[in-house]
């Protein structure tokens, strides 16, 4: 047994057929019989696998054995994030914005798939063998668009936004309130709100709590205006996203790391963050003049030159490429970061073949579905 919960127990096991770990978790028998709960820890399943993202725990399937139903998934090497905030405190300053940055990005993937979390807190955080997030635990998940219904409370009450206390519906803001109660622990080592009673809880997050800059004397600023923008009692005055929060944080170059994790930035997270900046006329007058000449140069190149263009790729290199670093760290654990490169070629000999054979006016139009493809 490697933890216990309202949800049931879970076990860490050998999958004896692929030579793997995995995660069990089995509902108890006696909330088995229960419509309700059976069909949230269904629901636990049907939302956790459209989430797909290196720092989101991997939910594989759900099956009943002897009347018992379990759920597999991924088997996280390392503790949960409450556990080590007990033992060594406020992690270090560097340590923490790493973490923040992963929780962010793994919050995000499930929001870009429709998915609220709805209990996201330190013990639902796992920091693995190699100290990367992984954020576990969907079994109080909801659609975006289901949110919650009006009167339901369902969560750990210290981490719930004020809205969820009061039983409004739940949101992408109220994840990121959690999110804002996460980010005070990893720099302060404390909880924002020490609450006694539930209803001195309701009573402290009717307010700001005290500055985390008050505990953590050597905190960045921006970090202390991210968190306390996190934990707005209006969620229209929070960040309106989790990749939003993860803009305000300092230093660093989201979209790179993106890439690296073998992600392709949504225009979103473009969006996001970007910066602002001011271009003089004459500036932006040539920009935009060299833009209209290689438009008309695209426009104009023969259907050969711009093979992009009929045949796209199902996987941009960089996506590729950070499939490839995974299965490296994978197979090879001791492996070296060193120096990459990666692109991809041209079978021109290919293309001089269907040139001489095939004089069809059409002929450049089927090569997206030709196989092998140039």
């Amino acid at each position: 047994m490697i933890g216990r919960g309202g949800m049931g127990e879970v076990y860490r096991a050998d999958d004896l057929k692929l030579g793997q770990a995995v995660a069990l978790k089995f509902l108890p028998r006696d909330l088995a019989l229960r419509p309700g709960r059976r069909e949230r820890f269904f629901n636990e399943v049907r939302l956790a696998r459209q989430v797909s993202h290196p720092n989101v725990c991997r939910v594989y399937d759900v099956a009943e054995v002897n009347g018992q139903h379990v759920l597999s998934m991924e088997y996280v090497d390392g503790e949960d994030l409450a556990s080590l905030l007990r033992r060594i405190g406020r992690l270090p300053s560097d340590k923490a914005l790493e973490i923040a940055r992963q929780l962010c990005a793994g919050l995000a993937a499930a929001h870009d798939r429709g998915v609220l979390h709805r209990d996201l807190k330190p013990a639902n955080v796992m920091i693995d063998g190699r100290g990367r997030a992984r954020i576990t635990d969907f079994g109080l998940a909801a659609a975006v668009e289901e949110g919650a219904s009006e009167g339901e409370v369902l969560g750990t009450p210290t981490y719930m936004a004020p809205e969820q206390l009061r039983g409004k519906a739940a949101s992408v803001r109220s994840d990121v309130y959690a999110l804002g109660l996460v980010l005070y622990e990893l720099w302060t080592g404390q909880r924002a709100y020490p609450a006694a009673t539930l209803a001195e809880l309701r009573t402290l997050k009717d307010g700001l709590p005290r500055p985390p800059s008050d505990v953590a004397h050597d905190l960045d600023p921006a970090i202390e205006r991210l968190i306390l923008r996190c934990l707005e009692r209006d969620p229209q005055l929070r960040p309106a996203s989790a990749l939003q929060a993860a803009a305000a944080l300092p230093g660093g170059d989201p979209l790179a790391a993106a890439l690296a994790a073998g992600e392709t930035p949504s225009p979103e997270m473009v969006a996001a963050f970007g910066g602002r900046g001011v271009v003089s006329v004459r500036t932006g007058s040539l920009l935009l003049g060299s833009a209209l000449v290689l438009l008309a140069a695209v426009a104009i190149l023969p259907g050969p030159e711009m093979l992009l263009r009929v045949v796209p790729l199902e996987r941009p290199p960089e996506f590729l490429s950070g499939v490839a670093q995974e299965l490296i760290s994978r197979f090879v654990p001791s492996a070296r970061s060193g120096s990459a490169a990666f692109g991809f070629v041209t079978d021109r000999a290919y293309l001089a073949y269907r040139a001489e054979h095939d004089r069809s006016p059409g002929c450049w139009k089927g090569l997206g579905q030709a196989r092998p493809g140039p």
